[in-house]
């Protein structure tokens, strides 16, 4: 009896030490109860109705410092936040975009992008259920032949933190890429640095060595003694729409929910939205004909993106056949929620309204927008966003660069887009604008101002 549980007593040892050796490269992280708390985080489905508790985009970003709530790092920046924030076009579906910063001063230039994907398919297809039965046979192995415990333990993936970036670094001439990746619960996290100055490429690999790694459960981070930690910074989602808003735009299609309106009498009604809209003296509603969805993959999910969380109410030009045929209006309907837009809040709001700008532009169906500024008229705060776009005069095959001001106001959890387009910056300037009436207030009429569209 003493010798079998000698034997017994030297197969745990040399399980716990292969265990020991394999999480010396790769840390698990304590819990009071290990079985529930064991289940990783996994990519919810497409066909699955309930939302994700904490999206992978989920952060923390204050001016010098980046923290990911869901995979538990934290760095600090190898650049400030404020002046080099960018935007991205939304990710395929796959995948996450956590941060994207860059600067250019001078020659010198480089960028700083961070981006997660989904674990491979052989794991997204597991269940609670499944994880469960693989974390039991892990931590209670089963007796070999003979009644003895397995002496080797296979210690599932998603367990492990590497608690480190492994990178690398090229260069090509004066330009060098620095590449560091790791996995966090089975997502492969990747940081891409890009840059001419060696300054900055110093600056990131010191701050990327000096990164911190936490415990991430649903948003609090606690180091490895369960301990809670504190870091600086303001709620973040990341450069773009998070991907699993996107996901489910495409799939729940919000856009139908939003009423179409009807033109009458030269006025557009919506009493849905309580919204009135006369049209300019002359002017009529126009078909909008079918716009050929764009062929390139990304470009055509942001394209089902947009379409699937706006609606266009009402396009008008001239009656006069004899009037330039590149005057037009646009009036569209926009769900902020659904594309994860947050709108400018008062006058001084200058960041929200740059971000609106930011995101228009992204979008790609609002052209480039060279300038922004906000206005109140009747209770009701305006963006108004002065630039250019690519459009096709009616009945013409080829697009032409338009000038263009939109007028923008969040009203009924909705963003109302008035897109004002002419041949040039003149002809805006003379573009009649019509009469907007929102509920009860009195009649808006924008103004395009001189000034403000020929800078």
């Amino acid at each position: 009896m003493f010798f079998a549980s000698g034997i017994v007593s030297r197969a745990w040892t040399a399980a716990v030490l292969l265990l020991m050796a394999v999480t010396g490269a790769a840390a698990q992280c304590p819990t009071a109860n290990p079985d529930p708390r064991l289940l990783p985080r996994y990519p919810v489905q497409a066909s699955e109705a309930q939302a994700e508790p904490m999206l992978p985009e989920a952060g923390l970003l204050s001016n010098t410092h980046y923290t990911s709530q869901y995979f538990g790092f934290s760095f600090e920046l190898p650049l400030t936040v404020q002046g080099h924030e960018i935007m991205m076009p939304v990710m395929p579906e796959k995948q996450h975009a956590l941060l994207a910063l860059q600067f250019e001063q001078g020659e010198q230039r480089g960028s700083i992008m961070i981006t997660a994907t989904d674990p491979p398919p052989g794991f997204d297809g597991k269940t609670p259920e499944s994880i469960q039965r693989e974390v039991d046979s892990w931590a209670h192995p089963g007796p070999q032949a003979g009644g003895l415990p397995q002496a080797s333990i296979s210690v599932p993936d998603y367990l492990l933190r590497s608690n480190h970036f492994r990178h690398r670094v090229t260069r090509r001439g004066r330009n060098y890429t620095a590449e560091y990746t790791t996995d966090i619960d089975n997502y492969s996290l990747r940081i891409l640095v890009a840059t001419n100055d060696e300054h900055f490429l110093h600056k990131a690999k010191d701050a990327l060595s000096d990164a911190q790694f936490y415990c991430a459960n649903d948003g609090t981070l606690t180091d490895d003694h369960g301990e809670p930690v504190k870091v600086p910074g303001s709620p973040y989602a990341g450069p773009t729409v998070p991907t699993f808003l996107v996901n489910a735009a495409l799939r729940d299609q919000p856009e139908k929910k939003i009423a179409p309106g009807e033109v009458a009498d030269g006025v557009y009604r919506n009493p849905e939205l309580g919204l009135r809209y006369a049209l300019p003296a002359g002017w009529a509603p126009i078909a909008s004909g079918p716009v050929d969805p764009p062929l390139e993959a990304t470009a055509l999910r942001e394209y089902r993106f947009l379409h699937s969380c706006s609606q266009i109410l009402l396009q008008a030009a001239p009656r006069d056949p004899a009037a330039d045929d590149r005057s037009a209006i646009t009036l569209r309907a926009l769900d902020p929620d659904c594309l994860a837009m947050r709108t400018a809040a008062s006058l001084t709001d200058k960041r929200g309204v740059d971000e609106v700008a930011a995101s228009l532009e992204e979008l790609r169906e609002f052209g480039e927008i060279g300038s922004d500024q906000l206005m109140s008229d009747s209770g009701h705060l305006f963006m108004i966003f002065h630039g250019t776009i690519a459009a096709a005069p009616r009945g013409a095959e080829l697009a032409a660069r338009l000038s263009q001001t939109i007028f923008a106001t969040r009203y009924n959890k909705l963003l109302l887009v008035w897109t004002y387009m002419a041949a040039n910056t003149t002809a805006l300037q003379q573009l009649p604008t019509g009469t907007i009436v929102l509920g009860d207030s009195p009649g808006i009429h924008p103004q395009i101002d001189k000034h403000d569209v020929a800078r």
